[in-house]
C-alpha cells in the first residue's frame, strides 16, 4: 500500500506545483480544404533551444489545448501520418491564455501520371529508445511469415529450435499488439511461422523497457503490431499469395507449396470504429536434422551414434481478429477486441539411428516413425476503457482480459530394431500418446498518466491468474493389447502475479531523467496428480529502472540506462512430462525450475537521431538453460531445462542509415558481443566464453513508375548460445514490387535464400555430453502476391492500439506441433 500512497502524493504534488502562474495555449489544425484533422500530434517548442515542452493530440474538431504553460516564447508544430509537418508563427505567452492561429497541413501525396504515390515509410526506423520495422515497406516481406520478418530485423536471431534472441541474448518477450503470447520459445516460433507478414504493420524492438512494462524478459521486448484501419468510411485490403519452397534432400528436389492470404478491413463513422482481419493459410514443409553423439565412460570414448531425421509436415490454420472502438465523447473511449486462432497439423518425422562401438563400427540400428495429429485452438477477449481528464495528456486506462488455449496432440510412435546386418531383431514397438492441455488466463490492469511541468508521472497496477491443466496418457502395445505406460502423468499448475509500478519523467534544460520502480508478487502452486506430490512458491521482487539522457546539441544525444528484469520458466518447461522425438530422443520438463534475474546496463549515443551507437552489459543469475542428459549404456539422450549457470553478455551495436543516391537507400546494423556461461553440471564446471558478431543490411531501390526493389541479408558469426557453439548462419533475399491499378493494387515477387545458404550447425560439449548437429530447413522460397486496397487511400484517424492486461503471461505457454 505504501506505493499507492506515494502514487497519490506524487499526483497531488505534481498538480499543485503545475498550476500557479501558468496559462493555456490552444488552437486548431486543418487540411488544405479547411477540414479539421483529428489525432494530429501537437508539440509545444521553446524558441530558446527548440526543446520540447508539452505534447497534445487534436480532437475530432481539430482543436487542441496545452495547459500549465509557463510565460515565454514558443512555436507549435503539428504532424499527422500522410501530411507534411507544419509550424505556427512565433508567439509569446505572458499574462493570459493564448490562441494560436489556425495551422494548415499539406497532404504528402504526389501525382505521377495516373498513379497515386503516397509517402512511404522506410523499412527500418531507428529511435533513441527503440527500433521500428515497417513490414509493408519491404518487398521481401511478400509471402513471408512473421518469424521470417523477425529473423531479418536488426539484432534479432532465431535458432533452429525456435529460440528468439536479441543482440546475442535469449529470454526476449514477444508481444502481439501489446498482448502476451504465453508461448514457450519453440512454440512461439512455431506460431509466428504460421502468421503471414501481410497481417503485420510494425515490429517494435526495445532492449531496455521502462518499469511501465512487465518485468518479464531479460533481453528486452519485441512488440508485433498487426494492421488496423486508418481512415474514415469502409476501407481495407485483400491479399492472395503463393509460395513454393525448393528443397533438395538426398539427390531429390522437392517443390513444397504454401499459401498465405489475408483480408483486412475497418469501418469508421462518427463515434464507431470497427476493425478486423482474417488470415487463412496452408503450410507444407520439409526439414532434415542430423545428430552425431559420442558416449563416454569415465572420460573414455565408449561408443557413438548417428541419427538422421527427415521431417515432413503440413497444416492449415485460420486467424481471426475483430475489434470495436466507441468514442462516447471527447473524454471516454470504450473498446473490445476478440481474437481466434485454429491450427490443425500433421507432422511425420522419420528417424534412422545407427549405434556404433568405440571404433565406429555399426552394432545396431533402429527406424522410428511418428504420426502426429495436432489440434490447437486459442481465443482471447479484451475489454478496455480510456478516460481523458483533459487535452494535456492526463488519462486513465483500464483493461480486462480472458485468454484460453486448448491443445490436443495424438501420436503413434512406431520403432523397428535391426542388427548390423540390417536384420530385424525384435517385434515392432508401438507407443501411442494422447496429450491434451488447457490453459485459462484472467487478468486486469489499469494505468494512470499525469503530465506536469516538463515531466510526466505514470503509475498502475496489474493482477493475473493462470490455471494450467496438462495430461499425458501413454499406452504401449503388448502382444495384442494396449496397456498403460508408466510415463503417463497429470500436472496442474496455478499462478497468480500481482504488480504495481510508478514511473516519473522530468526534463531539466538539456537533461531528461526518468526513474521507475515495479513491485511484483508471485504465488504459484504445482500439483502432480499421478503421484500426489506438490510444491508451492511465494516471492516478491522489486524491479527498478533508471534512464538519464543529455542533449549536448541538436544533433548529439547521450543516454545511459539501467533495468532489473526477470525471466520465469514457461509453463511447458515446468510440466514434468516426456515428449518423444523418437525412441532414443525425448524432452522432459522440470517443475523445480526457478526464475532467472538480470541486471541490464546500456550507454547510447545518437547522432541526428539516425546513427546510434550502444554499449551494453548484462549479468544474469540462475540462467534457465536447455540441458542435454544421456545414458551411455542405453544410448538414450533427453533434453530438459535447469538453472545451471551465470551468464554475462557485453556488446557494442551500431545502427547507420545511408543514402547512396536518390534511388538507393540502405540501413546497416551490426552487433559485436561476448557471451560467457559459467556454472556446474554433474559436479563438473561449465565455462563457455565466445566473442561473436552479427550484421543486418537492407538495400531499398526506387526504380520509378511505381516499381521498387529490395536486397536484404544477414550474417551471424560463430557464437555460443544455450551452452551450444553454433556455426555461422547467413542468408540473402531479393524482392520487387509494382504499384498497379492507379495505386490500388500491388504485385510483389520475392526470392528468399536463392542459394540455399541457411543452415543450423553446431556442437554441444560439456561434462560427458558431446553432440554435433546439422539442420537444413526449407527456407529457399519463391513467392508471388497480389494486394488490392479498397476504400479511401489517404491516411486518417488511427484506431487505438491496446496493450492489454495479459501481456506477460501469454509468453510462457507451451504448445506442441508444427
Amino acid at each position: 500500500m505504501r506505493i499507492f500512497y506515494l502514487f497519490i502524493f506524487c499526483i497531488a504534488a505534481g498538480t499543485a506545483t503545475g498550476q500557479a502562474n501558468n496559462f493555456k495555449v490552444s488552437g486548431t489544425i486543418k487540411d488544405e480544404q479547411l477540414r479539421p484533422l483529428q489525432s494530429g500530434a501537437i508539440s509545444l517548442l521553446r524558441i530558446k533551444d527548440s526543446s520540447l515542452v508539452k505534447l497534445a493530440v487534436s480532437d475530432k474538431a481539430g482543436t487542441y489545448e496545452l495547459v500549465n504553460v509557463k510565460p515565454g516564447k514558443y512555436i507549435v508544430s503539428a504532424a499527422l501520418v500522410g501530411y507534411s509537418k507544419s509550424f505556427s508563427k512565433l508567439f509569446e505567452v505572458s499574462n493570459s491564455n493564448t490562441e494560436v492561429p489556425e495551422i494548415l497541413l499539406k497532404q504528402n501525396i504526389k501525382q505521377i501520371g495516373e498513379v497515386t504515390v503516397q509517402a512511404k515509410k522506410p523499412f527500418i526506423e531507428t529511435k533513441i529508445d527503440k527500433t521500428i520495422v515497417n513490414v509493408d515497406a519491404s518487398p521481401t516481406s511478400a509471402g513471408s511469415t512473421a518469424l521470417e520478418v523477425l529473423e531479418k530485423s536488426p539484432g534479432i536471431s532465431v535458432s533452429n529450435d525456435g529460440v528468439i534472441s536479441l543482440r546475442g541474448k535469449s529470454g526476449v518477450i514477444v508481444m502481439l499488439d501489446g498482448k502476451p503470447t504465453y508461448l514457450s520459445a519453440a512454440d512461439l516460433a512455431n506460431m509466428l511461422k504460421n502468421m503471414p507478414a501481410s497481417a503485420l504493420d510494425q515490429i517494435e524492438i526495445m532492449t531496455n523497457p521502462s518499469s511501465k512494462y512487465d518485468a518479464e524478459g531479460n533481453s528486452g521486448v519485441i512488440n508485433i503490431k498487426t494492421k488496423k484501419g486508418k481512415t474514415a468510411g469502409f476501407n481495407g485490403s485483400i491479399m492472395v499469395g503463393y509460395t513454393s519452397s525448393i528443397y533438395r534432400m538426398k539427390g531429390t528436389t522437392y517443390f513444397v507449396p504454401k499459401s498465405q492470404n489475408s483480408f483486412n478491413f475497418n469501418y469508421k463513422k462518427n463515434k464507431i470504429n470497427i476493425f478486423g482481419n482474417y488470415n487463412p493459410n496452408i503450410f507444407r514443409g520439409r526439414n532434415e536434422l542430423t545428430i552425431d553423439r559420442n558416449f563416454y565412460n569415465n572420460g573414455v570414448l565408449d561408443g557413438s551414434s548417428t541419427q538422421n531425421t527427415e521431417f515432413k509436415f503440413g497444416n492449415t490454420n485460420h486467424t481471426l481478429k475483430l475489434g470495436l472502438d466507441y468514442y462516447a465523447n471527447k473524454k471516454n473511449v470504450f473498446g473490445i477486441v476478440l481474437n481466434g486462432f485454429v491450427f490443425n497439423g500433421h507432422p511425420t518425422p522419420i528417424t534412422n539411428s545407427i549405434i556404433k562401438d568405440k571404433n565406429g563400427m555399426p552394432q545396431s540400428a533402429m527406424i522410428s516413425k511418428t504420426e502426429n495429429r495436432i489440434g490447437f485452438e486459442n481465443f482471447s477477449g479484451n475489454l478496455n476503457w480510456k478516460h481523458s481528464f483533459d487535452t494535456a495528456g492526463r488519462e486513465l486506462t483500464v483493461d480486462f482480459d480472458y485468454v484460453t488455449y486448448s491443445n490436443v496432440s495424438n501420436m503413434l510412435l512406431t520403432t523397428n530394431f535391426y542388427n548390423n546386418l540390417q536384420q530385424q531383431t525384435s517385434p515392432t514397438l508401438y507407443l501411442s500418446g494422447h496429450l491434451p492441455a488447457d490453459i485459462n488466463i484472467y487478468s486486469f490492469k489499469t494505468d494512470y498518466s499525469h503530465p506536469f511541468r516538463n515531466g510526466r508521472l505514470e503509475a498502475g497496477i496489474k493482477s493475473s491468474y493462470v490455471k494450467n491443466d496438462n495430461l499425458v496418457d501413454y499406452k504401449r502395445q503388448s502382444y495384442d493389447k494396449w496397456i498403460n505406460d508408466t510415463r503417463s502423468n497429470h500436472f496442474v499448475y496455478d499462478e497468480n502475479i500481482n504488480a504495481a509500478y510508478v514511473n516519473i519523467n522530468k526534463q531539466i534544460k538539456k537533461w531528461t531523467v526518468q526513474g521507475g520502480l515495479r513491485l511484483e508478487n508471485t504465488i504459484a502452486k504445482g500439483y502432480q496428480v499421478t503421484n500426489d506430490s506438490s510444491f508451492k512458491r511465494n516471492f516478491t521482487n522489486l524491479f527498478p529502472s533508471l534512464f538519464l539522457s543529455y542533449a549536448a546539441s541538436k544533433n548529439n544525444q547521450f543516454t545511459i540506462s539501467y533495468t532489473r528484469r526477470v525471466t520465469r520458466p514457461n509453463y511447458q518447461d515446468l510440466n514434468p512430462f516426456t515428449y518423444f522425438l523418437d525412441s532414443l530422443t525425448y524432452r522432459v520438463g522440470n517443475p523445480y525450475l526457478l526464475p532467472q534475474f538480470t541486471h541490464n546496463f546500456e550507454l547510447s549515443y545518437a547522432y541526428k537521431s539516425k546513427f546510434i551507437f550502444t554499449l551494453n552489459y548484462n549479468n544474469t543469475n540462475d540462467v534457465i538453460s536447455q540441458i542435454l542428459k544421456q545414458n551411455t549404456q542405453s544410448k538414450i539422450t533427453y533434453n530438459t531445462s535447469e538453472n545451471v549457470a551465470n551468464f554475462k553478455n557485453m556488446g557494442l551495436s551500431i545502427t547507420a542509415p545511408a543514402s547512396f543516391a536518390k534511388w538507393w537507400n540502405a540501413n546497416f546494423f551490426t552487433n559485436v558481443y561476448n557471451n560467457h556461461y559459467k556454472g556446474m553440471y554433474n559436479n563438473q564446471p561449465i565455462d563457455m566464453n565466445y566473442t561473436s558478431f552479427m550484421i543486418n543490411l537492407t538495400n531499398s531501390f526506387t526504380l520509378g513508375k511505381g516499381l521498387t526493389g529490395e536486397l536484404t541479408g544477414f550474417y551471424r558469426y560463430k557464437g555460443v548460445d544455450q551452452l551450444s557453439v553454433n556455426e555461422p548462419v547467413y542468408q540473402l533475399s531479393v524482392g520487387a514490387q509494382k504499384q498497379v491499378m492507379k495505386g490500388k493494387g500491388t504485385v510483389r515477387l520475392n526470392v528468399r535464400d536463392p542459394f540455399a545458404w541457411q543452415k543450423f550447425e553446431g556442437r554441444t560439449k560439456y561434462s560427458d555430453i558431446d553432440v554435433r548437429f546439422l539442420a537444413r530447413p526449407d527456407v529457399r522460397q519463391v513467392t508471388a502476391t497480389f494486394t488490392y486496397r479498397f476504400g479511401k487511400n489517404t491516411p486518417g484517424n488511427q484506431p487505438r492500439r491496446r496493450q492489454n492486461a495479459s501481456q506477460d503471461e501469454q509468453n510462457r505457454i507451451g504448445q506442441g506441433g508444427n
